[in-house]
């Protein structure tokens, strides 16, 4: 099992792609660099950093992409389909194997929902973020949207969040405000590529197809 400490910061984080002189260049890199069914083709690379402070849980992503693709402009739409990143955590590992799904596109839409154990679409239980709940919700984004087509000089975008613990409260309804030995488990997934070949994850997953939604995949973040 992988493991990474999610460091705190004090001075409030810039929502952007830079890291050397920031914060960010002060949290842990997480290499979302496990092709669990991979075969043959291109691997690309996806790099997450996380940090928090007393306010929210701050997420930056720096992503390898040459087929730069996205249609879903809707809240809790199936941003997944679109070059996306993903993060699943379960904040209170030692009593249930519920877990958030934080999935945001390269426009910046995202999903936001409160979730049971199930790999397969049909057998998760979730409750979906509120539109007005998630209006506190702030993402920025290297990617002009509303949508986005290929184009023949695509390398690459950065997304970053802040996902403030009052929307994580409201959403789950337990007490989210993890401080210094606080232990998560969770999962950085890179989905909406051509291929379940290039579908990544931080942790590794050894299921024969991807399956995302597997708790028992999950790595643990540490809380500083």
């Amino acid at each position: 099992m992988r493991e990474t400490t999610i460091k705190s910061v004090s001075d409030g984080v810039r929502l952007d792609g830079d890291v050397e002189g920031t914060p960010w260049s002060e949290a842990n890199r997480i290499d979302v660099d496990q092709f669990n069914w991979h075969r043959d083709g291109p691997k690309p690379s996806l790099t997450a950093r996380i940090l928090y402070d007393d306010d929210a849980l701050y997420l930056q992503f720096h992503v390898e992409d040459h087929n730069i693709s996205s249609l879903v402009t809707d809240l809790n739409g199936p941003t997944y389909r679109d070059s996306s990143v993903e993060l699943f955590a379960d904040p209170n590992p030692n009593e249930d194997s519920r877990y958030f799904n934080f999935e945001a596109n390269c426009c910046g839409y995202f999903k936001l929902a409160w979730q049971e154990k199930g790999w397969q679409e049909r057998d998760i239980g979730r409750d979906l973020v509120s539109a007005s709940v998630a209006e506190r919700v702030r993402v920025e984004t290297s990617i002009e949207g509303p949508t986005r087509e290929p184009r023949d000089d695509d390398e690459g975008w950065w997304l970053a969040a802040a996902l403030p613990f009052s929307v994580l409260r409201s959403l789950t309804g337990i007490d989210i405000d993890p401080d210094s030995d606080t232990v998560w488990r969770g999962n950085v997934y890179r989905s909406g590529v051509p291929s379940d070949e290039q579908k990544a994850t931080w942790n590794p997953m050894p299921t024969q197809v991807p399956a995302y939604h597997s708790p028992t995949y999950f790595g643990r973040f540490t809380f500083d």
